[in-house]
């Protein structure tokens, strides 16, 4: 918000102009109310957000937090610095703003605002996301602490404002480190993420100092959502590689935290759109250009200039063009306005103005050039103008999250041409107008044909290709976007996961309802949780105090007993299958043999274990390349160890074994990844330990208590189970625990430390 005023003088000859040089002549957008004090305006682009956000008023209570902006004194036209602003302004601001907007400013220090926004997110992030290395000279670690400072600022200002059952949006890079924040604020809070940048491959990533911390930030939402399915597949890897995190089919396993993918790309308030092109002063502004060109095809391109915005290699292309085909060095004019970054690039700028020279040298007169080139921002007016007069529009962008410019474009032309697009697979466009001359920008031959093709393309062409992108545009409107993402964190949140500390199991509790239920149901990993864990697996034998704990157990008549492990079934029964009444489930549930029976059930024998061949190769590379790591060959899994090699790269190599897996098999096979303590395990994905709990609850629907114990993540399966269950109305008393520290994310709802002190619990209930 600025309190600025605006000059609305009407000017006939610069109204008259194609593009008036004059940068700042007029404001370019409608004053928003004012009081004595303040005076609002809104902030230039993101028109996409703001309208998909305000189109939510219709259906939700909504409340917008989010910075001023810069401020302007109205005499001076001087910047203000926010520290200046006293309480008392900032109360009538914030009643204003609240009372007609439902919006609650943020004053943000301007120290750390600089080194937030113009620091670490124009010159480290948004280059690296797409796919820039910042600067050198860039002041990272002091940027960063500002950006951290920025965050802490915001979460703290949702929180004051969050009322129980509220959805929390957070948008874009800037706020990246706010939903972590957020949520050891509230734990509860059903909390998403929106980022409207592209999101790099970990090649990319992993080199930025703060990665962890922006990806475990990120990993505070239910759901984080991104405009490509590319940008997901991306930030999912970065979780595997770095984090060493599972991604499932569901999301991202953050410790036991399910932390769900979403892919909304956004649209345009297309009514706004039309809107804007019906102005009064855009038709002025059409007939200007169309007398100024007469019959020369107009080529229209409107970027910032940036590095990663392609105006560069546009204008080469556009020379390239001209060189091949020279029977359109006099009937094209390409019209490029760039209007200025945050960050200034005047070494940008002078070679794309050398560029502009050198063709308008070589191929102009002095009667015409075939570029017009202006640096400078441009009124609305002329912006829709542009887009409406075009004959073809190139954008080239080198990366781009979705770019809307595009979009807009397709709804001028639907009055006028009807006119065809060049547009960069970089964009996150390129996946939806599919009917665009989709190119690679760095291609300028390829770039040159697909302009070309545009020209020359017959009107029927147009048409046909113009409903095809306007019916795509029609319907992903930015409403659409909005109302999608709010019901897929809705869908999200309501997904069971355990956010905060595990509270320690309350023993009192457990031994007087395990003493009051007439029927018990006891399930029990075994690694880990009866014994601890051991570097060979071999030397993990029960002890003589767990054998008889389980004996006493298993002999009572109110228990069923059942020892759910990933061991195999035959090293189960070794250890453990003398024991009488006592059920054992061997490699996650694939093989059972219930309490009180002498014969085990194969669950594998309409399982399609073909799967193993593709995933032995993969296992075999990476045993070769990392001495002390091994293959284990079970009946319907394969695990690799690696417990035994050096401990950083073991982790490291199973982080790319993991990723090799997740890219080139699991997609394409009914199997998932089990990220263990030093394993990586590979199954069918219709087999796990919560099938194992559903079969003892309906062989035993009388049971009124259960408790279910487990250290790993492929236990996480048993707790999920349960969890729905009681949602579901399950009546019976649960007892989920996690045995590790409290704050290994789980979905149990108690935990203990150890397996020696869970034995110790065991051993007290049951004598």
């Amino acid at each position: 918000m600025a309190n600025t005023s605006s000059n609305n003088n009407n000017n006939n000859n610069l109204d008259a102009a194609p593009i008036s040089q004059l940068a700042k002549r007029r404001s370019t957008v409608a004053s928003l109310g004012q009081t004595e004090q303040w005076e609002l305006s809104q902030r230039r682009g993101h028109s996409a957000m703001y309208a998909g956000i305000e189109s939510l008023n219709n259906d939700y209570r909504t409340l917008y937090i989010g910075a001023t902006g810069n401020v302007y004194c109205q005499m001076t036209k001087d910047m203000v610095s926010a520290d200046t602003i006293n309480q008392d302004e900032r109360d009538s601001l914030k009643e204003m703003l609240q009372s007609k907007y439902n919006m609650v400013p943020i004053f943000v220090p301007d120290k750390i605002g600089y080194g937030h926004y113009e620091g670490y997110c124009k010159q480290v992030l948004w280059p690296l996301l797409h796919y820039v290395m910042w600067n050198e000279t860039v002041d990272e670690k002091s940027y960063w602490e500002d950006y951290v400072a920025v965050n802490r600022i915001f979460a703290e200002e949702v929180a004051k404002h969050y009322e129980d059952g509220d959805l929390v949006s957070i948008h874009d890079y800037h706020l990246l480190l706010v939903p972590r924040m957020l949520r050891e604020m509230l734990p509860d809070a059903r909390i998403g993420i929106f980022i409207h940048t592209p999101f790099v491959s970990s090649e990319i990533f992993r080199c930025l100092p703060r990665r962890k911390d922006i990806l475990l930030g990120m990993l505070g939402s239910n759901l984080v959502s991104f405009q490509t399915y590319n940008y997901a597949r991306h930030f999912s890897s970065n979780c595997t590689r770095i984090l060493g995190y599972e991604y499932t089919p569901a999301g991202i396993d953050a410790n036991g935290s399910m932390v769900c993918l979403g892919v909304h790309p956004i649209g345009i308030d297309v009514q706004r759109v039309r809107e804007h092109c019906h102005r009064q002063g855009v038709q002025p502004k059409m007939e200007a250009m169309k007398a100024k060109y007469g019959d020369k095809k107009i080529i229209v391109g409107r970027d910032k200039l940036d590095p990663v915005k392609g105006v560069l290699q546009k204008l080469d292309s556009f020379e390239q063009f001209l060189k091949m085909f020279p029977e359109w060095r006099d009937r094209c004019v390409l019209i490029q306005v760039t209007s200025p970054g945050v960050i200034e690039s005047p070494k940008l700028e002078a070679k794309a103005i050398e560029i502009v020279n050198r063709i308008n040298a070589e191929y102009g007169s002095l009667e015409f050039s075939p570029v017009s080139y202006f640096h400078q921002h441009i009124d609305r007016d002329e912006y829709y103008a542009l887009l409406c007069v075009a004959d073809a529009m190139l954008v080239t962008p080198t990366s781009d999250g979705m770019n809307t410019t595009s979009l807009e474009f397709v709804v001028a032309q639907e009055e006028t041409n009807k006119s065809p697009l060049v547009l960069s697979e970089f964009t996150g466009t390129a996946g939806s107008l599919s009917a665009a001359e989709i190119v690679n920008p760095w291609d300028y031959a390829q770039v040159a044909d697909a302009l070309y093709t545009c020209l020359a393309m017959s009107d029927e062409e147009k048409q046909q290709r113009f409903k095809q992108t306007g019916d795509m545009v029609n319907r992903h409107t930015a409403s659409y976007w909005a109302h999608a993402l709010v019901q897929d964190l809705v869908a999200s949140a309501a997904k069971e996961s355990h956010w905060g500390p595990t509270p320690a199991l309350d023993v009192g509790r457990l031994q007087i309802e395990y003493n009051e239920s007439r029927k018990r149901l006891l399930f029990f990993d075994y690694d880990g949780t009866l014994t601890p864990i051991c570097d060979k697996p071999d030397d993990a034998k029960p002890s003589s105090q767990t054998l008889s704990t389980l004996e006493r157990l298993a002999a009572d008549p109110h228990n069923v007993v059942m020892v759910v492990s990933g061991r195999d079934q035959e090293t189960l029964e070794k250890w453990l299958g003398h024991i009488p009444n006592l059920g054992l489930s061997g490699e996650h549930g694939c093989f059972i043999r219930d309490p009180g029976r002498s014969t085990t059930m194969s669950m594998l024998d309409q399982v399609d274990m073909s799967w193993k061949d593709d995933v032995m190769e993969v296992f075999k590379y990476y045993t070769e390349r990392t001495p002390g790591s091994f293959v284990e060959n079970k009946r319907c899994a394969l695990t690799w160890h690696y417990r035994t090699a050096d401990p950083k790269f073991g982790a490291f190599q199973a982080k790319e074994c993991q990723n090799h897996l997740e890219q080139s098999i699991i997609s394409k096979l009914p199997v998932e990844i089990l990220v263990g303590k030093k394993t990586l395990e590979v199954r069918p994905t219709c087999i796990n330990k919560g099938e194992v709990i559903k079969r003892g609850l309906a062989n035993h629907p009388d049971a009124t208590f259960l408790l279910c114990a487990g250290d790993d993540k492929t236990d996480e399966d048993m707790f999920r189970v349960l969890a729905q269950m009681k949602s579901k109305g399950l009546g019976q008393l649960v007892f989920t625990v996690m045995i590790g520290p409290p704050e290994k994310h789980t979905v149990a709802i108690w935990h203990v430390e150890s397996s020696q002190e869970f034995n110790r619990i065991l051993a007290s209930i049951s004598s």
